[in-house]
Order: structure tokens, then C-alpha cells, then sequence
């Protein structure tokens, strides 16, 4: 396996999965950007069907009242809130002047939390799957190298 490649070749691979690993890097932070356009200004139907009262968080300090949920189904199809047919997430929030109304946000915790656990749980499981390789892979070799030592102690050499 490892052992049959040669230092150019792993030079050679070192040197791609670094240059793969840094056009990753450069993709998701301009992804990461992104994030910083106000969604409320830039989707069609939000640009079209909000009324500028049930923006006033941009205008003046609001509180959030319910954290970012999920939207349910028919809050999506009905378009209401509409604020749900963005990202299908919506937080509710109260302005300085009043009013309550729901704007868009960008990810639920507990949504966030179960994708990670999940990714924890997979890299789990393919690290010990690779360990279980590395181990039979190990035994194989040392057993060779055991058969060869035998092979040269029996022909006395």
C-alpha cells in the first residue's frame, strides 16, 4: 500500500490535497459572506410582500420574543408568516415601537447541534473502521515478515 509509493508521488499528493484543502478554504469564506446580505432585501417575494412596519427591526432596537424555530409546513405554502418561504426559519421579534412581527434568521440550535452530533458520530465510526484496516493491515505484514525470518532460519542462513 504506503509502502509501494514512492517520495515523489507522496510529495506529489501532499502537494494537491493542500492545494484542494486552501481552494476550500477561499470558497467557504466568501460563502461565509454570504451571510451578511440581509435576506429581507434581497428575496423577491420578501421584497414584495413585507411591508416596511414589519421591518421596524431595521430601523430601531427590537427583543427577540421566540427564538429561531423551524416553519411548519403550512406556514410555508400559506405564506404565512412569509418571512417562512426565505429559509423556512423564523424568529419573532418586538420593536422599540410595539410591534411584533417575525423576520427570517439563518439556523435553529438544536437543528445545528443535531447535524453535528451526526458528523461527530460518522467520523467516529469511519476512524474506527480505518483503525480496524490499519490494524489487519499490520498483522498481515508482520506475519510476512515472520514467515520470511522463518523461511531464512530454516535455510540456515
Amino acid at each position: 500500500m504506503i509502502e509501494l509509493c514512492s517520495k515523489r508521488r507522496m510529495v506529489l499528493t501532499v502537494a494537491v490535497l493542500g492545494l484542494v484543502s486552501a481552494i476550500i478554504i477561499i470558497l467557504e469564506s466568501t460563502h461565509l459572506r454570504s451571510h451578511e446580505i440581509d435576506i429581507h432585501e434581497s428575496h423577491p417575494v420578501l421584497k414584495e410582500k413585507m411591508k416596511p412596519e414589519e421591518k421596524c427591526w431595521t430601523r430601531e432596537s427590537s427583543v427577540i420574543i421566540e427564538p429561531c424555530h423551524l416553519c411548519t409546513e403550512k406556514e410555508i405554502l400559506d405564506h404565512n408568516p412569509v418571512v417562512c418561504i426565505a429559509k423556512g426559519y423564523k424568529e419573532k421579534v418586538r420593536c422599540k415601537s410595539g410591534n411584533e412581527t417575525y423576520r427570517a434568521c439563518h439556523q435553529v440550535a438544536w437543528v445545528e447541534e443535531r447535524r453535528f452530533w451526526i458528523f461527530e458520530t460518522a467520523m467516529f465510526l469511519s476512524g474506527c473502521v480505518s483503525a480496524g484496516f490499519v490494524f489487519l493491515r499490520q498483522k498481515q505484514l508482520d506475519h510476512i515478515v515472520y514467515k520470511r525470518i522463518q523461511k531464512q532460519i530454516a535455510t540456515g542462513v
